[in-house]
């Protein structure tokens, strides 16, 4: 009963290991050019997308993926579209999280813009 036990659990550590394994593994951060001045939105976060998501000991809550910030008062047409690289701590309340958690939250958001056409975080905090 203990063996069947024990290759349950190297059976289940092998899967999670083969489903993580390209999960720190990404470009994301390299594949945006910053240009321009860092500019800053707060605003409520209507949605949050996560793609892909492999915090390490140096760096938890690390998420790659998008989030989109509505500033008060502007409605949807002044929605700004973020995309979140592994180089961004997500911080809500002062707690390490992931993107999802941002939803529907107050958040402040500083991001650059890219050649690539995208903006690009350098900083999430939501309360």
């Amino acid at each position: 009963m203990k063996i069947a036990g024990l290759l349950v659990s190297a059976a289940l550590v092998a899967a999670g290991a083969t489903l993580l394994s390209g999960c720190n593994k990404s470009d994301a951060g390299t594949r945006f050019t910053p240009v321009g001045e860092e500019k800053q939105i707060q605003g409520k976060v209507v949605d949050a997308k996560l793609t892909v998501c492999g915090p390490t000991p140096e760096k938890p809550g690390t998420c790659e993926g998008t989030l989109v910030v509505e500033p008060a008062g502007a409605g949807a047409a002044g929605r700004v579209p973020i995309e979140v690289t592994h180089d961004v701590v997500l911080k809500k309340g002062g707690q390490t999280v992931f993107l999802p958690q941002l939803r529907d939250s107050q958040a402040t958001v500083k991001y650059r813009a890219s050649q690539e056409g995208a903006n690009v975080a350098t900083f999430v905090s939501a309360q």
